[in-house]
């Protein structure tokens, strides 16, 4: 329990230091000085004290904030007991929780009367249908790999080379295109959808919407990292450690290859990831095919 608190407790705070540290690491990549690594908590707190601007749909937007929180932090409980205990239906109970987090979160723009916010939600939703159905079927194929694992001994298996490395980078891509980050920002892709979510919240409401966005972030990586730690470690309190060190790990490479890529079109990017994911999965599949019948 000592563990799951822990976790929690890293969980709830350290997304909005590694938002500081993100920004401060962009600036640094592109020779700026940037703002502090609290930065992200002092804009927070100041919308916590400001007053929110009226939204006639604000009810049905707590509800889902709510929903999103809640389900959040119950997933990030229970892959912590996961990494412990490696009871693969706590993993599968965590997954289905974070596909319902993410689901409350994306809908939250589609609730707001501001045509320019439901342009960019539905441009979300689209990324999202195509990234989610990818990340969990990489994961589903890399849990039942785990099946076929104990009859090899060696990492140099073709277990490994061809069924759980093409698994882990789709994982890996999709992980990082929920994140939103470019070029998967296609919810603003135009100067004017600046006018939807961003300028309709305020005060705390605005406050909560990039909470929750930092939260969602931590999440997916946290999900990925748990997948490396089970090929790498076994489990127990140092692989708990072990999946919070390699879940900063990946929000600093994120970062990376965040700034080194530009925005892409509307319309090429759920298109392209969706023909990625397509060619990609052959492989896997083909392997477990070949595990469990060859």
């Amino acid at each position: 329990m000592l563990c799951t608190a822990i976790t929690l407790l890293a969980g709830t705070s350290l997304p909005v230091f590694l938002d500081g540290l993100e920004r401060k690491l962009k600036a640094a990549l592109q020779s700026r000085i940037g703002p502090p690594i609290t930065q992200t908590l002092y804009d927070l707190l100041k919308l916590m004290i400001k007053e929110s601007k009226q939204v006639h749909t604000v009810p049905y937007i707590i509800l889902y904030f709510t929903s999103f929180i809640s389900c959040a932090l119950t997933s990030m409980f229970l892959i912590t007991l996961y990494t412990i205990t490696w009871d693969f239906m706590l993993f599968a109970l965590a997954l289905s929780l974070l596909m319902v987090s993410l689901t409350a979160l994306t809908l939250i723009p589609l609730l707001i009367p501001n045509p320019f916010s439901y342009i960019g939600g539905m441009r979300e939703v689209v990324l999202s249908l195509v990234n989610e159905s990818a990340f969990v079927a990489s994961v589903a194929i890399y849990i039942v790999s785990l099946h076929f694992k104990a009859g090899f001994s060696t990492p140099s298996t073709p277990h490994l080379l061809v069924v759980t490395i093409p698994a882990l980078a789709i994982m890996f891509t999709s992980g990082y295109a929920l994140t939103g980050r470019p070029p998967f920002d296609i919810a603003e892709a135009e100067p004017e959808l600046a006018s939807g979510v961003l300028v309709e919240f305020s005060g705390a409401l605005l406050a909560l919407y990039l909470y929750s966005n930092l939260l969602k972030r931590f999440l997916v990586k946290l999900f990925v990292a748990t997948m490396l730690v089970t090929l790498i470690a076994g489990n127990g309190v140092l692989s708990v450690v072990l999946t919070c060190l390699i879940t900063i790990t990946l929000w600093i490479l994120f970062t990376v290859i965040s700034v080194t890529l530009g925005r892409s079109r509307v319309d090429l990017a759920p298109r392209t990831l969706a023909k990625y994911y397509i060619g990609l999965f052959i492989i896997p599949i083909a392997g477990l095919v070949v595990l469990a019948y060859g």
